[in-house]
């Protein structure tokens, strides 16, 4: 759709970084309706909805940016764009700061709400809390600019305030488009809305920013409570999250559970496609695949010997990785009478499975997380040796019969020096060299 400019002068002739694309949306929202603009600059993205609106209410304190002398500068420039266009008093002007001037207004009659303003994540999270404050409808249509990767606050802000809710926004260019924001929502009573538990295991309370952001975009379509446990032992942590998700299970208050470390940066949505993927492979837990943070290329999924844990038979390289099926088992690569070793990095269970919750003798729980180490002398030499808590784990799931897949639908990076990702060949080994011995005897050295 082309907004055309009855005038010679138009937003087109206006400085700004507005997008055709994205002006073209804006013009298109505001057809015959009452808008309001937070964040105007030179009134660029104001004129693209004029064309169409019925008024256009800008509230900016005018203070531009750093290259911008004085307020005045930028305020007389927009006010002069907007007599040029001829706006015919469709646009009318507030000068001052959203905190100073939303709560003196009443919202409830604004159909569409366009937020530029500052865009850090401070300020856009107290900016929608002011619109909600000043009554605006909740049938009105909101769009926030810059919802990119360069602007993470922006991002931040608005998935925190509406990803909760079950709301997804369209995206247009940089906007983000959440048009007749009641009818999107998702009721929670819906039964493809499952209660998830998502837990975020500490040492020392540290979380790297894109863990952090993977708390806020975990989900568009799921209701989400975060459980913290940070401790210097791993497997502590673990279990706390582990013990509070089977009791609230059984109680009822959840349907399941996800895990994220605080090193993982995953896609947005990433419990949605978890979720999917594990409902599809009608199995109850779903691993993404992780990369070691080393330059081999070699994952922390695999596969195990039934009844061994001291080692791995083998770790899935990216390149295999890439060739398997997106989502796997152990059956659908060629081993079903094996073990699929799985990384505890970013799962998601489904806790409605009473497998779980599987007890054996004195009262102990068949399924939970622990280190074992050992030393042992092998031929004359000592060795030590590690299963390690999410490998201790897989075999559980496999001995208890509780049907597991692992994953790349969910892209990620494991953080470390630097970004090792999930999604792309990478790394100097084609295969598990180091344990070729256990699983391609014949072609070991």
């Amino acid at each position: 759709m082309q907004a055309i400019s009855p005038y010679s002068f138009g937003w087109r002739n206006v400085r700004g970084w507005l997008s055709e694309t994205e002006a073209e949306e804006l013009a298109r929202l505001a057809k015959d309706k009452t808008v309001l603009e937070v964040g105007t600059f030179c009134g660029r993205s104001a004129l693209a909805m004029a064309e169409s609106a019925r008024k256009v209410f800008c509230i900016d304190n005018f203070a531009g940016y750093s290259c911008e002398s004085a307020h005045s500068r930028v305020r007389d420039e927009a006010l002069g764009n907007f007599d040029r266009a001829g706006n015919n008093g469709k646009i009318v002007v507030l000068q001052g700061l959203q905190e100073d001037v939303l709560p003196q207004m009443n919202l409830s009659k604004i159909e569409l709400v366009f937020y530029d303003a500052d865009h850090s994540y401070e300020a856009t999270a107290r900016g929608i809390r002011l619109l909600q404050e000043a009554g605006l409808s909740p049938s009105a249509t909101l769009v926030f600019h810059d919802y990119d990767e360069g602007q993470p606050g922006v991002v931040a802000a608005v998935n925190e305030s509406f990803g909760p809710l079950g709301i997804k926004p369209k995206l247009v260019g940089s906007l983000a488009v959440f048009e007749g924001r009641a009818a999107q929502a998702q009721p929670a009573e819906d039964a493809a809305c499952h209660k998830v538990m998502l837990g975020i295991p500490t040492q020392g309370q540290r979380l790297v920013y894109g863990a952090a952001q993977g708390l806020f975009r975990a989900t568009w379509k799921h209701q989400v409570g975060i459980r913290t446990a940070d401790s210097s032992l791993l497997g502590r942590a673990f279990n706390n999250i582990w013990c509070d998700a089977l009791n609230r299970a059984q109680a009822g208050e959840i349907t399941h559970l996800a895990f994220l470390h605080s090193d993982i940066a995953p896609c947005d949505g990433w419990i949605d496609l978890l979720i999917e993927e594990m409902e599809k492979a009608k199995a109850s837990f779903c691993s993404a695949v992780s990369p070691i943070k080393d330059p081999r290329g070699l994952t922390s999924t695999g596969l195990g010997e039934p009844g061994v844990c001291w080692s791995p038979l083998r770790r899935f390289s990216m390149a295999e990785v890439l060739e398997f099926p997106e989502t796997f088992s152990a059956e659908s690569i060629g081993h079903p009478e094996k073990v699929l070793l799985l990384n505890s990095g970013c799962w998601v269970a489904d806790l409605r499975n009473p497998a779980f919750f599987t007890l054996g003798e004195d009262d102990e729980a068949r399924l939970f997380f622990t280190i074992n180490d050992r030393v042992v002398c092998h031929e004359g030499k000592w060795v030590n040796q590690v299963e390690s808590e999410d490998w201790f784990f897989s075999r559980r799931l496999h001995e208890l019969g509780i049907p597991s897949v692992a994953t790349r639908a969910v892209s990620l990076r494991h953080l470390g020096m630097v970004a090792f990702p999930n999604d792309a060949v990478w790394g100097s080994q084609k295969e598990d060299e180091e344990l070729r011995p256990l699983w391609n005897p014949q072609m070991a050295d």
